[in-house]
């Protein structure tokens, strides 16, 4: 039998607000670069999403998330990251390895980057 403290320690699989919301479309900074990206691998049905974002401190952070298309499955990481151009450098890494194993970047993202 479980004790109470040890179930309450258990992680839940459903996905907090925060999870999400890298899925919304934001708009790109006034320099042009990219400052979010989402890729995404239609035959496995899966997506990887950063958003490189300001904390409540002024701190630069790196927001990951991924998943399955269409399942509350996944998982995130907030990474504290230097600078903003130290953050934009490993969001271009992250894309570089994202399509080497497969993934496509979203349309929708890249769109609203051009716009």
């Amino acid at each position: 039998m479980r004790r109470e403290a040890d179930m309450g320690a258990r992680h839940s699989t459903r996905r907090s607000s925060l999870e999400t919301a890298p899925n919304r479309l934001v708009s790109p900074h006034k320099d042009g670069e990219r400052s979010q990206g989402r890729w995404i691998h239609p035959e496995k049905q899966r997506y990887y999403s950063v958003a490189l974002v300001r904390d409540l401190f002024g701190d630069w952070t790196l927001l990951q998330c991924w998943g399955g298309i269409g399942s509350h499955l996944g998982g995130q990481r907030i990474l504290w990251v230097e600078s903003r151009e130290a953050g934009l450098k490993q969001i271009a890494a992250i894309g570089k390895r994202r399509r080497q194993h497969g993934y496509r970047d979203d349309e929708r993202i890249r769109a609203a980057s051009e716009s």
